[in-house]
């Protein structure tokens, strides 16, 4: 009986005894160039390709760390020499990557894995966008997005905070609970207690459950300036644990210094 089962995508790239010797040897000359663009460090397509001194092709992120990881003279990850650290955008080996995969050349996990980085892309524009528009939640995804290395954002303290800071001045609540506690802790630029309380309280009044969060983890140890306050403590830990909120551990942890606090009989 023949098998009528659908091909999965990456059957196109094999070379299988059903193609014709026409289409083997174009088969077999697309995986060459796919070999030849893959990057030497992380293995994949590069999203965003540059060219090192070495003239070998890598992802911009991948080939930055992997200076920024050498001791002494920057070498080159695929020989091994000395070489310079300038790098030159590879325009038309993106344009030919994104050409191959969207003509259905180039198929299976690689090419899923390039066209997720697309979307990624696509993603940030978007947030841009708004964000430029006066947008106060798209500053605060952005912000995010740097913070903890999401929609292919590489992890940028400095960036995530400035688009805090945006967030800040647009009163988004959520932007201003994480503004506030970067400016009492000193991350990624000057410290400002004073502001940064002002900041998280008022992100709290807006709603934000991590200004709660915060403000009531700070009342009940105390901290930063803060006297303990057992009243005020419990007022904002229970917004925590009572609201519909996703904050990690945070209900957890806000339900843990509740049952402190009853345990106390405060």
């Amino acid at each position: 009986m023949a098998d009528n089962a659908p091909k999965r995508p990456g059957d196109a790239v094999d070379l299988n005894e059903e193609a014709s010797p026409r289409e083997k040897k174009m088969r077999a000359s697309i995986n060459d160039v796919v070999a030849d663009l893959r990057c030497p460090i992380t293995l994949q397509l590069p999203f965003d390709p540059v060219t090192a001194q070495d003239g070998k092709i890598y992802e911009r992120g991948a080939i930055l760390e992997w200076f920024r990881n050498k001791d002494g003279e920057a070498t080159s990850p695929s020989t091994g020499k000395v070489i310079g650290t300038e790098l030159l955008p590879a325009v038309q080996v993106r344009n030919t990557i994104e050409s191959l995969i969207k003509s259905g050349a180039i198929e299976g996990e690689v090419a899923e894995a390039w066209q997720k980085k697309l979307k990624q892309e696509t993603r940030v524009k978007e947030l841009r966008a708004k964000a430029d528009g006066g947008d106060g939640d798209a500053m605060y995804r952005l912000g995010v997005g740097y913070e903890f290395g999401r929609n292919g954002l590489a992890k940028d303290g400095a960036q995530a905070r400035a688009w805090y800071e945006r967030g800040t001045a647009a009163r988004n609540a959520r932007s201003m609970a994480r503004m506030g506690e970067r400016q009492v802790l000193g991350v990624d630029g000057p410290k400002n207690i004073a502001l940064g309380i002002m900041n998280v309280t008022d992100a709290a009044h807006l709603g934000s459950d991590y200004g709660a969060f915060l403000l009531g983890k700070w009342m009940f140890y105390g901290r930063h300036g803060l006297p303990k306050d057992p009243a005020r403590a419990r007022f904002w830990l229970k917004k925590v644990v009572d609201g519909p909120f996703s904050l990690g551990r945070g209900p957890g942890d806000a339900a843990r210094m509740l049952r402190e606090l009853d345990s106390a009989g405060d």
